[in-house]
């Protein structure tokens, strides 16, 4: 098979959800947001691995940054990195994307420049992003998050910059858009991404932890009396549910920017808009069933939404993407909580003042 088509095959097989939402897409928009995807998704898998060394980790991504912005230094060196990703564990699926991934770039190359631009410096960030954190990491070890700032950080290198980046491409398509709806996209783009990926954490705990990561910071456990042990090993069921509805909660604020990004594509680019509807509506829904759930913490449970709760999703948004209010009544309505009312604003500014101040140049171990 030529290289597109096994990217296209390749989308599903590592990712079902934005496999749906891309799948909307036509034409150059379509091809370059599935390839970005499958970019981020081949550091996901270095980054993911949970038998591999962090400092291996750290090698490879990094290589991988500079792989991506330098189309001569690709040439010679990225038949090496592939080979040095022999090392890496994880799922059939994702392993056989990342030792193939020289068929993603063939792709990319001949992608429209004014589209390479926005995906090369969000995916190089990510890379750098997630080798940052990975220097934190302590091999064998349950390694915390210290602080919500931490947290933020964490989420802007690995969805963030996502959110960017879609920002980015969308203008591109849409270079007729008016300056008040650019502002809203731009203002909200991040926290877009951390909502999204806030989403993932909160269903996650169990499995994160079980790979020696918590993404729950240590200071609002510390803050309930508890210990990381304690935490972890499900000592107080009631101090963990709040933990972890106060994280729900700044999670409900991301989304609502999100909701925000959305309506602010024209009622016309019905495609786009499903594209954001979908995965939003989904984490929305995830948020709900998470809302107070103590099988969340139950290593045996794996929370998540219904098969006939997407179906509802898929086919029931397209009827009405065209209206906005339509969009905020359906949205509200799947939270319906007083605990999620007025959610705690997100500081755009203060994130990018920290991200400034974060080395991401940090040398090779």
């Amino acid at each position: 098979m030529d290289d597109w088509t096994y990217c296209v095959q390749t989308l599903p097989k590592v990712s079902r959800t934005f496999a749906l939402n891309i799948s909307v897409l036509r034409g150059e928009l379509h091809r370059s947001i599935l390839i970005a995807y499958l970019f981020c998704r081949t550091v996901d898998t270095v980054e993911d691995a949970a038998k591999l060394d962090p400092k291996m980790k750290i090698r490879l991504l990094k290589e991988f940054s500079r792989l991506i912005e330098d189309r001569d230094y690709r040439e010679k060196n990225l038949a090496p990195w592939i080979e040095e990703c022999a090392a890496v564990d994880g799922t059939a699926n994702d392993l056989d994307l990342l030792h193939q991934v020289d068929r993603v770039f063939n792709v990319f190359d001949a992608l429209p420049k004014n589209h390479q631009d926005q995906i090369i410096p969000s995916v190089s960030k990510m890379a750098k992003g997630m080798a940052f954190f990975q220097n934190r990491f302590q091999f064998g070890e349950i390694t915390p998050l210290e602080n919500i700032q931490d947290l933020e950080e964490y989420c802007y290198f690995v969805a963030g910059v996502v959110g960017e980046m879609l920002c980015n491409l969308f203008f591109q398509k849409l270079p007729d858009l008016p300056e008040s709806a650019r502002k809203i996209m731009r203002q909200n783009a991040v926290s877009f991404g951390l909502g999204l990926q806030m989403t993932n954490i909160s269903k996650d705990i169990i499995a994160d932890h079980n790979r020696g990561w918590s993404y729950i910071p240590r200071s609002i456990i510390l803050e309930k009396g508890l210990t990381m042990d304690e935490f972890h090993s499900g000592a107080s069921m009631d101090k963990n549910l709040q933990i972890l509805e106060g994280l729900l909660s700044k999670t409900n604020s991301h989304l609502h920017d999100a909701l925000k990004f959305t309506l602010a594509l024209p009622r016309t680019e019905i495609a786009l808009r499903l594209f954001c509807i979908w995965p939003l509506w989904m984490a929305v829904k995830t948020v709900s069933v998470l809302h107070n759930n103590p099988e969340l913490l139950n290593s045996n449970a794996q929370v998540k939404i219904s098969r006939s709760t997407v179906k509802r999703i898929l086919f029931g948004t397209p009827l009405i993407v065209w209206s906005n209010s339509l969009l905020e009544y359906s949205f509200a309505n799947i939270i319906n909580d007083k605990a999620f009312q007025n959610p705690p604003p997100f500081d755009l500014q203060g994130l990018k003042s920290r991200l400034e101040k974060i080395p991401l140049e940090i040398s090779n171990p």
